[in-house]
């Protein structure tokens, strides 16, 4: 697998120097088990854990790798798996309070460049929740882009964009339907190879119905 079909960039191998002189190669962050983690990398995906110097010096949950993540690891490529050495900077990052008695940052997802706030046309339309995504968008980093989904459930689609508009100015809106193949060609700019995209929405808010 090409690292710029994960978004690799050249900015990405500066950063990430130090550790290719210690004989790390970089990876993508896929999934995220308890105290594991599934790696992309250009010789694979690897199940990956972090290694105990990183584990003793880490602060925090936001200090441990997250989906989205570029991180260093020693590969043991003949077992399929590694070891996590570091993060590096990111460039964006979605992120909540972590359950348990202390406030602390929990990482969701790092490195998104465009996040689909998607919200249906239908008995689910909320404006004030695209209000709330699109904040959560701008505080990540990411470049937000509003769908409009399940058009062929409204009755009166351009009222409904009006609304939106009206409390998301310099967002570009976009309405589609997956019954009736309706506007889903204007997405495609969006998912070239090298970038990476996030959904944010209400659970059933991209399904066709």
């Amino acid at each position: 697998m090409k690292l710029e079909t994960l978004s690799w960039k050249p900015e990405w191998e500066l950063k990430f120097a130090a550790y290719r002189d210690k004989g790390c190669i970089p990876g993508r962050v896929a999934l995220e088990h308890k105290h594991m983690y599934r790696v992309y990398t250009e010789h694979g995906d690897l199940l990956t854990e972090v290694s105990g110097k990183m584990r003793h010096t880490a602060a925090g949950r936001a200090d441990y790798p997250a989906v989205g993540d570029w991180v260093a690891v020693s590969a043991r490529l003949e077992e399929g798996r590694a070891t996590t050495h570091g993060v590096l900077p990111r460039l964006s990052k979605f992120s909540r309070k972590a359950a348990g008695s202390t406030i602390e940052e929990q990482i969701v997802a790092a490195n998104i460049d465009t996040v689909f706030l998607v919200n249906a046309l239908n008995q689910d339309f909320n404006v004030r929740r695209i209000e709330r995504y699109m904040i959560l968008a701008w505080e990540s980093g990411a470049n937000p882009v509003i769908v409009l989904s399940k058009a062929d459930l409204c009755d009166d689609v351009k009222a409904a964009v009006a609304e939106v508009a009206a409390v998301s100015v310099g967002v570009t809106i976009h309405v589609i339907s997956s019954i009736e193949q309706q506007g889903l060609e204007q997405l495609t700019p969006y998912l070239k190879e090298g970038t990476t995209v996030a959904l944010l929405g209400s659970s059933g808010a991209a399904n066709p119905r």
